[in-house]
């Protein structure tokens, strides 16, 4: 009996020792440790800044680029394993990845970040679509009169016929329609701050927005001439201009207007440089000024040219420009301390609509020469050259948030754009 239990004896011992060993190795709490002990990461020392590299970049939409942190601790030594987080300060211009790649996707400025130990650096990334002029889908066959952007170069709007505005927040990427509450055609946008935005066009029509365009309602001012262009100085001073000479001034943010008639011909384009110095021009050469916010205005005498002039740009007292048929390019000087006009050409087979100096060198202007014209000066006026507009449709306006970035309107819904002050 005893020989016979010897057997069941050893084998219930080895169970008993499988079972012990089974215990040992099963680890507590479920975790699979992979036969090591956890190891706790080194704390991070206090960190005295980080520096991104580059500090600037520029790519085109859809490259990509690797950006680096360095970390330094209190003594100004190299921090490793610092463990950056980047971030982007505006997805919609480019995306970045947890380790600096930053990759373009769509047109814009905005900042990139790397943070860590609560001290932190940006660098700024300007993303572009392409060189040259690029043409977007303006979503409507309207022809297209005018055009504004806010200086972030992102929020635009472009007005045309039988009502027509068009409004985008991605810089042109997308473009979707706003009600008007207008039939007439519109002429000119022009925006005092970001939510107070006017609209001026034919029959009188003046529209005002306090919310970027949701809504816009009409102003009864009980004016019938046809509105074409539109400047405020700042939020309370604007000025619109018209045919039969019409200049409508408000000095109170729109609540009222003043209209007086300057001439009998036709006024296409004003501008100030602050609320008191400003120009008007108009159809046969006429060119107005004031120096005292729009009181009185003075005919220049004797006239420069009896071309029509169709707009007009001011950077200063003594810094205008305008544009108009056949060319037509006069631009002001400085002589003694009196501002004179000169008269100028681009080209007299240029017939010119729309003009923009977005600063005292660098100017553009558009229009039609058989096909969509853009002209771009480098030298105040003096000189102009044609680029390529990639479009056949006339252009009526153009505008510019800095020298290099600038859209363009024209016929059947032509809009087109440019990140590189239309250089190829």
């Amino acid at each position: 009996m005893g020989r016979m239990n010897a057997p069941a004896a050893r084998c219930r011992r080895r169970s008993a020792a499988r079972l012990l060993l089974l215990l040992a190795l099963t680890p507590i709490g479920g975790c699979d440790c992979a036969g090591t002990l956890p190891v706790a990461p080194n704390p991070l020392p206090p960190l005295s800044a980080v520096e991104l590299s580059p500090a600037t970049d520029t790519l085109r939409i859809g490259d990509r680029h690797q950006f680096t942190a360095v970390a330094y601790d209190t003594s100004g030594m190299v921090v490793s394993g610092a463990g950056f987080q980047w971030s982007s300060g505006d997805p919609t211009v480019f995306t970045v990845t947890q380790s600096g790649r930053v990759t373009g996707v769509g047109d814009g400025v905005a900042w990139l970040y790397a943070e860590a130990g609560g001290r932190r650096d940006s660098a700024s990334v300007f993303v572009y679509p392409d060189s040259g002029w690029i043409v977007q889908t303006s979503n409507t066959s309207r022809a297209l009169n005018g055009i504004f952007f806010l200086p972030d170069g992102r929020e635009g709007w472009a007005v045309g016929d039988a009502g027509t505005i068009m409004h985008t927040s991605d810089a042109g990427i997308t473009w979707r329609s706003q009600v008007s509450q207008a039939s007439a055609s519109l002429n000119a946008v022009f925006f005092s701050d970001a939510d107070i935005g006017w609209v001026v066009g034919n029959l009188g029509t003046v529209l005002q927005t306090s919310n970027r365009g949701d809504t816009w309602k009409r102003l009864i001012l009980g004016v019938g001439e046809n509105l074409m262009a539109l400047h405020f100085a700042n939020r309370d001073t604007g000025f619109a201009v018209g045919s039969s000479g019409a200049v409508l001034r408000t000095v109170d943010g729109g609540r009222t207007w003043q209209k007086k008639n300057v001439t009998g011909l036709t006024l296409r384009g004003v501008a100030f440089a602050g609320t008191r110095e400003g120009w008007a021009v108009g159809d046969n050469g006429e060119i107005f000024g004031t120096d005292d916010a729009g009181e009185t205005w003075t005919r220049l005498q004797p006239s420069i040219t009896a071309l029509d002039l169709r707009a007009v740009s001011r950077r200063s007292r003594a810094a205008a420009w305008a544009a108009g048929a056949q060319g037509a390019a006069p631009r002001t000087v400085d002589v003694g301390g009196t501002v004179t006009w000169l008269n100028g050409s681009a080209g007299a087979a240029n017939d010119l609509e729309g003009l923009h100096f977005p600063s005292d060198l660098v100017g553009y202007a558009v229009g039609f020469n058989a096909s969509g014209l853009v002209l771009r000066s480098e030298n105040g006026g003096l000189g102009w050259t044609r680029q390529v507009s990639n479009t056949s449709r006339r252009l009526n306006d153009v505008y510019f948030v800095d020298p290099l970035r600038g859209w363009a309107v024209g016929d059947a819904g032509a809009i087109i754009h440019t990140s590189l002050g239309g250089v190829r």
